[in-house]
């Protein structure tokens, strides 16, 4: 089985999904030597991170080529930052600061061609070899960020309305203890209490649902309290722990 469709599988079945984020490094090389066999995905980070429409594509490219699916978190819920990312060829968007109904309509609306949708059909990469625009419609994901009260409070509404159109919602914990007024503080009772009502939320309604994990102590943590799609990581946090792990113990012998 190709990793397209396991990784469409185990989003169906809410298994173990991990995935890394890059955010600094535009290299094709990268993609190739990260593509080990239990990494489900890569996410190619259009809000904070250096790419932008014309990097991205060898990138995006590259993943096809060697079977690693792609996500691309955009800078906004709008449709040209959308449908762009899908003509390129990312297999899914995340949209960050997904708070409303509407934003998930758009949002659904900017990668699914018609009926469902109105992304137009142009876009030489959007099509993966032998795929159909059938194929397409059904082979795609998005996922929705949740990084605020507001979004927690709308997510029943956006799951009962749109939830067969998203394949995952995902928490970004930096932005939500932000907007609780509590930055960073993750140990904070209240703070997890958020957490873990997004999980019960997404897990009553059958739904993938994941976190931002600086680690993996963090992520096995996480997933004890309900999460499924690991998204773990940054590049720069990737090049520091082979530091750390690699050349400092020399300082020490």
């Amino acid at each position: 089985m190709n990793k397209f469709q396991r990784l469409k599988d185990k989003l169906a079945a809410r298994e173990q999904i991990l995935g890394t984020n890059v955010t600094l490094i535009a290299s094709t090389p990268m993609i190739e030597m990260i593509n080990e066999d239990y990494l489900d995905y890569v996410l190619f980070d259009m809000e904070h991170g250096v790419f932008n429409n014309e990097n991205i594509v060898p990138l995006l490219q590259t993943c096809r080529l060697v079977g690693l699916p792609s996500f691309v978190r955009v800078p906004d819920c709008t449709y040209h930052h959308i449908a762009r990312c899908m003509d390129l060829g990312a297999d899914g968007v995340m949209v960050p600061r997904v708070e409303t109904v509407e934003q998930v309509k758009l949002a659904v609306e900017s990668m699914r061609f018609p009926p469902i949708g109105r992304k137009g059909r142009g876009g030489y990469c959007q099509l993966r070899p032998g795929e159909t625009t059938a194929d397409f419609q059904k082979n795609r994901h998005l996922l929705i960020q949740i990084e605020s009260p507001v979004g927690i409070e709308n997510l029943p509404a956006m799951l009962d309305l749109y939830g067969e159109h998203i394949a995952a919602v995902v928490i970004g914990p930096y932005d939500l203890s932000f907007t609780m007024g509590m930055e960073q503080q993750f140990e904070r009772p209240e703070f997890r209490a958020a957490v873990k009502r997004v999980f019960d939320i997404c897990i009553g309604r059958g739904k993938s649902v994941g976190i931002f994990c600086d680690d993996n102590v963090q992520a096995k943590r996480w997933r004890e309290l309900g999460a499924n799609f690991m998204w773990m990581c940054c590049d720069d946090q990737l090049i520091r722990a082979g530091l750390r792990t690699l050349i400092k113990p020399m300082t020490e012998a």
